[in-house]
């Protein structure tokens, strides 16, 4: 094992931690969950992907040869199963499982990844052939996002230690940011560098923990804590700590943080403020169809700074979604939540 897990605060400066660690080092590659945060340390001139983008251009490739359905040097190509003609919209239930047996929704096909490219394309009329064909075609491997997580999983259990060579060979260290969103796939990834002889850096903020991932980051002893906040103001860090009991420290600015009920939100709707929402369904449904400034629910404002006050409405709301929901603006916040669970 060879890594450093960094726990940062939401605005606590990801991105330059990420930074000091890229420079001062050469070779390194840098991975987020998000693509939006990815792209933002592209344009500084690093080497960014995302884990899935890793292997689909970097890693899948190099088991073309390897793994007998897939054609050898095949070009890997994303497919979206809205836009698929009808004859293929199947694709759509086509599974592979870490074994690397081929499944029609839960239902075991008689297809598996040690048939050879050439024999499964010489095959006729069987069922679920055509798919299979098209998503193994000849000289294409065609992916949409549930085969693809299908076909990272099986490599991370066949071939972990080709992987983990792999990456080895080409990168001197890997920073994992927004380690606390991986679930799935990405989480297997992440725990295989993990206890692996690769340098990694894993960053991330616990308590922004709202897509559904697992415990493994949580649960990982911490080298480094940094608690303090270049985006939120004293004020509302404050009552972070005081209701939700949350170690994070402002930046020095000062702010107002007000209760109020629903029936005021929509007078607060004068192009300055920005509304964020769990779900528009219920009471809440016509406030968020008659705010008619910026809005966004929690999940799509998360890893943005918003230099608007913020608006958040709800009568009830998890802690770490509220404080992901607060933790996003630079200036004033507004809410409606009455009870706060965990």
């Amino acid at each position: 094992m060879n890594s450093e897990i960094i726990k940062v605060v939401a605005g606590g400066g990801k991105t330059t931690e990420s930074e000091k660690v890229m420079l001062s080092k050469g070779n390194g590659l840098y991975l987020a969950f998000n693509n939006e945060v990815v792209e933002e340390m592209r344009l500084k001139g690093f080497l960014c992907k995302t884990i899935d983008s890793l292997f689909s251009s970097y890693l899948i490739p190099k088991f073309t040869s390897i793994i007998p359905s897939i054609d050898s040097g095949a070009k890997i190509t994303h497919i979206d199963d809205k836009t698929l003609p009808y004859y293929l919209k199947g694709i759509g239930n086509i599974h592979i499982d870490d074994q690397g047996y081929i499944f029609n929704k839960s239902k075991k096909t008689q297809f598996n990844l040690n048939i050879e490219n050439k024999q499964l394309h010489c095959l006729e009329k069987t069922a679920n052939l055509a798919l299979i064909k098209y998503v193994f075609g000849k000289g294409k491997l065609r992916l949409n996002h549930s085969l693809r997580a299908d076909l990272i999983c099986y490599i991370l259990n066949k071939y972990p230690d080709e992987v983990i060579d792999i990456l080895y060979k080409r990168f001197s260290f890997i920073i994992v940011d927004e380690a606390q969103d991986l679930k799935n796939h990405l989480e297997i990834f992440a725990k295989l560098i993990h206890t692996s002889q690769i340098m990694t850096y894993f960053l991330g903020d616990s308590n922004q923990n709202i897509n559904g991932g697992g415990k493994w980051f949580e649960d990982l002893e911490t080298n480094n804590v940094i608690s303090t906040s270049f985006r939120c103001p004293n004020d509302n860090c404050e009552w972070i700590r005081n209701n939700l009991n949350i170690e994070i420290y402002g930046n020095g600015n000062k702010s107002d943080f007000k209760i109020l009920s629903l029936n005021e939100v929509l007078s607060l709707d004068d192009g300055n403020r920005i509304l964020l929402y769990n779900a528009a369904s219920g009471s809440l449904k016509d406030i968020v169809n008659q705010w008619s400034s910026e809005k966004h629910t929690i999940k799509e404002a998360k890893g943005k700074t918003l230099d608007k006050d913020v608006v958040i409405i709800g009568k009830s709301l998890n802690i770490k979604l509220y404080y992901t929901a607060i933790t996003r603006t630079t200036k004033n916040v507004f809410s409606t939540i009455s009870k706060i669970t965990k």
